[in-house]
């Protein structure tokens, strides 16, 4: 998972593209789901070192087992994100 908090909207972007471009894709504002294998995962976590290198902010890859993103709690969300998410869910990697 991608989530990050940076002061200027051309590194958002910068790190949205970016990481929607390796296969991410977002679930909230400034928060990307990435689902792949180890070696796809450790290629996604290089790239995205390389592409934050110097941006300021807080920007954070959170590697996770899949059943720690099923245990979630959802309390309230957006459902037109959770049905997009449950139709691209064969294209989507998410980790």
């Amino acid at each position: 998972m991608l989530a990050y908090d940076t002061p200027e909207q051309r590194h958002q972007n910068l790190l949205r593209k970016e990481f929607e471009a390796v296969g991410g894709v977002r679930v909230q504002y400034s928060i990307y789901l990435f689902k792949g294998e180890s070696h796809e995962c450790e290629r996604v976590i290089r790239h995205m070192r390389r592409v934050a290198h110097g941006i300021p902010g807080d920007i954070r890859l959170l590697p996770m087992e899949e059943s720690t993103w099923d245990s979630q709690i959802i309390i309230s969300e957006i459902m037109a994100v959770s049905q997009r998410l449950r139709d691209l869910q064969e294209f989507v990697k998410v980790w």
